[in-house]
């Protein structure tokens, strides 16, 4: 049984509530009732107004009008008339009319009686006014004055009245209201709360049992349906916490079954002491401690000295909120005096905004590895050495290389972490050969002229110098036709003519050199055989040949290498451009015609056998884009088509005016995209490539970069 002092301590704590209730509902009545009086008030006062003001002027009106014909005749009883009609009117309180030198008539109402009057009326709500009285023949003559007193003491008392019926029937709604609330709130809300309100005391206490025998024995019948659904919901929530309060039990035992048998050491400690409160076994066997042991160190006391600074200072940043946790390579001192390598992962146990209370300590055995890593650094080290030794002899012959390796590098460090990289990486086997192919050239070609300048330019020199006239005529124009028509390139032809000098050395007797006929041939000397005679018959005219075919040769190879170097450098400006990185934030104009062919360059090396291409350009202005982001469209999309045809068959690029835009179609003759698939392939990591082939990233880029220009791309798509 419950006291009674009691009872009534929990009766008058529920009907408080219902008294806050009640409040509210009479706080919200005044703030939807109160103003809703004020401005019915406020208007219904500015009717009234409106209606007097009305009414003064009718009265002005007719004292113009209608008194006029009786005051000019000196009709006093058509005045009186007059008069005492218009002084029926609660409004109006008196009327006087006179001329400048008397007074014809004066009427006023006393109590409810129309009476001469001759004492001018006061009052607080008395009003004054007189008007002039003209002719109506002669506009502009006064033949008398009205005085009129208005009494604004009814209009006023209407409007109070009208007022105070309003406060009553809005005092009588409010007292209603608030009645009716009390009792709803007690009975519907009150009693079914404080039951409730009880039941989560005891499930508060951790008395479940308690608090779900209060939820069901209690009687929601006549309580509001939230309520009911409240109680209900309280109800399951019992159940569910025991289910929870299992799982924990639950849950608590197998933590500590994983955490006693961690392949890592885990150590939990104090922040402000700094001592270890927890540890499991692998901890204790990676510093040799037992568990007690453990219990009244601290990380500082197994922590080698040199390593105790840096442990502290992350430690502080951890405390200080600056990071959630740090990583740390240390030392520990093992029991037994030896040093042991770990790698330390130290976070906090607690969120941001609460008190510094624990930490937490992964600990990892690294020991071995250091070992490993010791010994790697060392081989590293002698390694280092020996190919400095190697390299060193290499480094100017190998600049130019190098320089140009170091682009390709840092070219592809800057794409590395972007999808770039991945399209680079299919391309590099290309643009390797495509810059190894004209360095080899220059190579040989370098070769040669070293040859020619060690072997042969002296020879040459002492020939200009020493040689008659003719045979130096015969030289420059050896050297001038070699130049002019780069020689024969029609093996056939060439055939032709060594047979034909062949032929004609014998028939003439003349023993020559193969050399001297080859030389000859590859000069592109063409002439007649008395011509050929002439010239291979004298020595001078031999040694012409020979110094005229080293400095045809001289300038071939310089010719290959300006050739070869140009080559290279329009492939490694291509690649350079690709992946030059944009820092500027706005977009600037740019020739997408310049870009495609870029691009192509850069695919030259996979188009040049299989694949055909068409270009379908028309002259377009420059277009407004971030260039390093349009190179990745076309990349991403000449990729995508040349796989699709797997490098053979035909390209089809067209560039066009659209109204304001430019236009860029990119078509293949490959397989089409299944219409099952079409409408996914500008999602991000769908592909259809093997494993390994594809990110499933590159229309999806594409796509971003074009709307982020303000762009649209379709693909359109025909059946097999």
């Amino acid at each position: 049984m419950v006291p009674k002092s009691k009872k009534r301590k929990t009766s008058f704590k529920q009907l408080g509530l219902a008294g806050k209730l009640t409040g509210m509902v009479i706080l919200i009545a005044v703030i939807v009732y109160i103003p809703s009086i004020v401005f019915g008030a406020f208007s219904n006062l500015k009717n009234k107004n409106a209606e007097l003001s009305d009414y003064k002027k009718g009265v002005e009106m007719r004292v113009q009008y209608a008194f006029e014909p009786a005051i000019w005749n000196y009709d006093i009883e058509t005045l009186r008339k007059l008069i005492t009609l218009e002084l029926q009117n609660n409004n109006l309180e008196s009327i006087r009319v006179s001329t400048e030198d008397r007074s014809l008539i004066w009427l006023s109402t006393k109590k409810d009686r129309i009476v001469d009057e001759t004492i001018t009326p006061e009052g607080k709500y008395i009003e004054k006014k007189t008007i002039p009285v003209y002719r109506m023949d002669e506009q502009e003559r006064v033949i008398a004055f009205a005085s009129i007193w208005y009494d604004h003491s009814f209009t006023r008392s209407q409007f109070l009245k009208d007022l105070l019926n309003d406060l009553l029937i809005v005092g009588i709604i409010l007292t209603t209201i608030t009645v009716t609330m009390t009792i709803l709130s007690y009975v519907r809300l009150v009693r079914p709360l404080e039951v409730i309100r009880s039941s989560m005391i005891e499930a508060g206490k951790s008395a479940m049992d308690l608090a779900k025998k209060k939820i069901g024995k209690a009687r929601f019948r006549r309580a509001f349906p939230e309520i009911k659904s409240m109680a209900a919901d309280l109800e399951y929530m019992f159940k569910d916490i025991d289910d929870a309060n299992q799982k924990i039990r639950e849950n608590e035992a197998q933590f500590r079954a994983f955490f006693n048998q961690a392949g890592v050491g885990v150590a939990q400690s104090a922040v402000n002491s700094g001592r270890i409160e927890i540890v499991n076994q692998r901890y204790c066997d990676i510093t040799g401690y037992s568990v007690e042991e453990l219990m009244n160190m601290s990380f500082s006391d197994i922590t080698h000295q040199v390593d105790i600074p840096k442990q502290i200072m992350l430690t502080e940043q951890i405390m200080r909120g600056e990071i959630d946790e740090f990583i740390l390579e240390k030392r520990y001192i093992h029991k037994e005096g030896r040093h042991v390598w770990v790698q330390v992962t130290v976070s906090r146990l607690w969120e941001q905004g609460e008190p510094p209370t624990h930490l937490i300590a992964v600990t990892q055995d690294i020991t071995a590895r250091k070992i490993a890593e010791e010994k790697l650094n060392q081989l590293k080290n002698e390694l280092e050495d020996k190919v400095a030794e190697r390299t060193q002899d290499l480094e100017s012959a190998n600049c130019e290389l190098e320089a140009a390796i170091d682009d390709l590098r840092t070219a592809q460090t800057q794409l590395i972490n972007t999808e770039k990289m991945a399209v680079l990486g299919q391309l590099v086997a290309g643009i390797a050969h495509e810059i190894n192919t004209p360095l080899g050239i220059i190579n040989s070609a370098g070769g040669t002229i070293d040859r020619i300048l060690q072997n042969e330019l002296d020879s040459v020199i002492d020939f200009c110098c020493k040689v008659p006239r003719e045979a130096y005529e015969i030289y420059s124009n050896l050297v001038q036709q070699s130049n002019n028509n780069d020689g024969i390139h029609d093996n056939t032809h060439k055939r032709m003519l060594r047979k034909m000098y062949y032929k004609t050395a014998e028939e003439n007797g003349l023993k020559v050199d193969d050399e001297i006929i080859e030389k000859l041939v590859d000069l592109g000397y063409e002439r007649e055989s008395d011509d050929f005679v002439e010239l291979v018959g004298k020595m001078d005219n031999i040694e012409a040949v020979k110094s005229a075919y080293s400095v045809a040769v001289l300038h071939k190879s310089v010719g290959m290498i300006r050739s070869s170097a140009e080559k290279a450098s329009k492939v490694i400006l291509a690649l350079k451009t690709y992946s030059h990185k944009d820092n500027s934030n706005a977009p600037v104009q740019y020739d997408v015609v310049k870009d495609l062919e870029m691009v192509m360059t850069l695919y030259y090396n996979q188009m040049k056998y299989g694949i055909e291409i068409i270009r379908e350009y028309e002259e377009v202005p420059p277009v407004i884009c971030f260039p390093d982001k349009l190179h990745q469209i076309w990349v991403n999309i000449i990729n995508n088509a040349l796989q699709a045809m797997n490098y053979k068959g035909t390209l089809r690029i067209g560039i066009s005016n659209d109204h304001d835009k430019v236009k860029i179609s990119i078509s293949n003759n490959g397989p089409s995209i299944p219409a099952s698939i079409l409408n996914r392939i500008f999602e991000p990591f769908f592909t259809t490539k093997k494993l390994g082939e594809g990110t499933g990233l590159g229309l999806d880029i594409v796509k971003r970069i074009v709307e982020e220009i303000d762009g649209k791309i379709n693909v359109e798509t025909k059946p097999d």
